[in-house]
């Protein structure tokens, strides 16, 4: 059931689970879908609009203040929708009111104090100098029939700016700071149509077609509405709409490192053997082999993306089991006749040859590839705000941190403790009447890029399971495990 009653002011952080659709904090009258004037055509606006890079675009239209009270809204099937039954919009000028009603109510949301922000995700933008000049004049179209102050902030890309990732809000956020304006989350929210709802929601309804723009509110711990509950008041029961098979904050923390763990992980030191890796792209194989295998010293390591031919890999097998080494090969090894020559080369100097099969599906290794990818810009951007949020602090490490929350602060202490290996944890907690900031730091690894998609795909459709027959002398299971340093960071949604 939604909750219906009006949000109490919390904390900054909110919990993540919080996310159903509550009525917004200041009572609204609904407005009649036959509203005059909704459409009524007028001048395009003048908007102050930069670029950033490839990445986004941020408008200002009629002059926007910095406020601590936002309301955040997408744009297309949210505050607009396309003027016929068609998908695609086709020009600046093809759109109407997702509602009638629209105006009137972001003139009174105005009208009580609230800042005016729209956050969009706009796909085919990046390196377009058409379709962003396009898009510019849709926005000053828009603004110009609204005539109220409105922050524009476009995602052209699939980077850390791009919902669910919260890069523009962390941007939003340091920019207010500038103005000494802390964004309250709890008397802020977000508006989308992204929400994940099912086939029948409401009646003739069909189910949204992705869930990012819940998953960006919950990842921020921002309240969350869609544009049927917050401009007329329909709300989707909780059971109606999912965040989809896959969530990270529910993954398992107390799961086996591997399986069957009646017999030991890794051979006895001086033992010469194969372990071959079997499993999806960024399944957590190279950072497994670093911390469980090649910790011990005495394994070679054998890696594609180093080496770069399978030729060069199978030779580089070859010396180390004919020299008598244990050698591990991380590698997606997906079919038989991939894994079929290592397995040879075993044979040939007769020695165990065990298969690693990673756990993780398709869903939990498109995660790991956006965190790896995205997860060190996003606290680049909160780590942002953070500092000057926190400018009397004397912290010194903010470019390797991740924040919690982002706070203003009045008194602040660090501490710094140092582990048996030698590496330094640092966290810095400051403190006002009612609210707390943590900065813990992250681990330093070196920088991946976001495979594609069809990486994804071509291991799914080529993948054969791996069995004793094929020669292995054991399967071990090898399920994935987030390092509790991460684990707070890895549990946002990142696509």
């Amino acid at each position: 059931m939604a909750n219906n009653s009006t949000p109490k002011k919390t904390s900054r952080r909110r919990s993540v689970s919080q996310d159903r659709e509550s009525t917004p904090s200041a009572k609204k009258p609904m407005f009649s879908i036959f509203q005059k004037g909704s459409n009524a055509h007028s001048a395009p606006a003048d908007i102050a609009w930069k670029t950033h890079g490839s990445s986004f675009i941020v408008g200002q239209a009629f002059h926007p203040k910095s406020g601590s009270k936002v309301a955040s809204f997408d744009l297309d099937s949210t505050l607009i929708k396309v003027n016929g039954k068609h998908k695609w919009p086709k020009n600046a000028d093809d759109w109407v009111w997702w509602t009638p009603g629209v105006p009137a109510h972001l003139q009174q949301l105005a009208d009580e104090g609230y800042t005016l922000v729209v956050i969009t995700n706009q796909g085919g933008l990046d390196g377009n100098v058409k379709k962003q000049d396009e898009m510019k004049l849709k926005f000053e179209k828009i603004c110009g029939r609204l005539k109220l102050p409105m922050w524009i902030l476009i995602s052209m890309r699939k980077d850390h700016n791009r919902k669910p990732m919260t890069g523009l809000w962390h941007w939003l956020e340091s920019k207010f700071l500038e103005d000494n304006v802390e964004i309250d989350l709890a008397e802020s929210y977000y508006v989308g149509d992204a929400a994940g709802r099912m086939d029948g929601w409401k009646v003739g309804a069909i189910k949204d077609f992705n869930n990012t723009d819940r998953k960006f509110a919950d990842s921020l711990g921002l309240p969350f509405h869609t544009p049927e509950r917050f401009f007329l008041d329909q709300a989707c029961p909780d059971h109606k709409w999912s965040y989809g098979g896959f969530d990270p904050k529910k993954w398992p923390a107390d799961a086996p490192l591997f399986s069957p763990t009646s017999t030991p992980l890794l051979a006895a030191p001086g033992a010469s053997e194969l372990i071959l890796f079997c499993g999806y792209p960024a399944s957590g194989k190279s950072s497994f082999a670093s911390k469980h295998i090649l910790s011990t010293g005495y394994y070679e390591y054998v890696n594609q993306d180093t080496l770069k031919t399978k030729d060069k890999c199978l030779k580089a097998v070859d010396e180390g089991l004919k020299s008598k080494k244990a050698v591990v090969v991380d590698n997606t090894n997906p079919d038989v006749a991939t894994r079929a020559p290592y397995i040879a080369l075993a044979k040939k100097y007769n020695v165990p040859v065990r298969c690693f099969l990673f756990q993780a599906d398709k869903d939990l290794a498109t995660h790991n590839n956006y965190f790896r990818a995205f997860h060190r810009p996003l606290i680049a951007a909160a780590s942002e705000a953070l500092s000057k949020a926190t400018a009397s602090a004397e912290a010194t490490t903010m470019t390797t941190t991740t924040t919690t929350t982002t706070t203003s602060t009045t008194t602040t202490t660090t501490a710094v403790e140092s582990s048996a290996d030698g590496d330094q944890s640092t966290s810095v907690t400051s403190t006002t009447t009612d609210k707390k900031v943590k900065v813990t730091k992250v681990r330093d690894e070196p920088v991946r890029e976001r495979l594609s998609e069809m990486v994804f795909a071509a291991y799914a459709k080529k993948y054969q399971e791996p069995t004793l027959k094929e020669g292995f002398t054991e399967i071990k299971k090898i399920n994935f495990i987030p390092d509790d340093d991460i684990r707070a960071t890895w549990e946002r949604w990142y696509f």
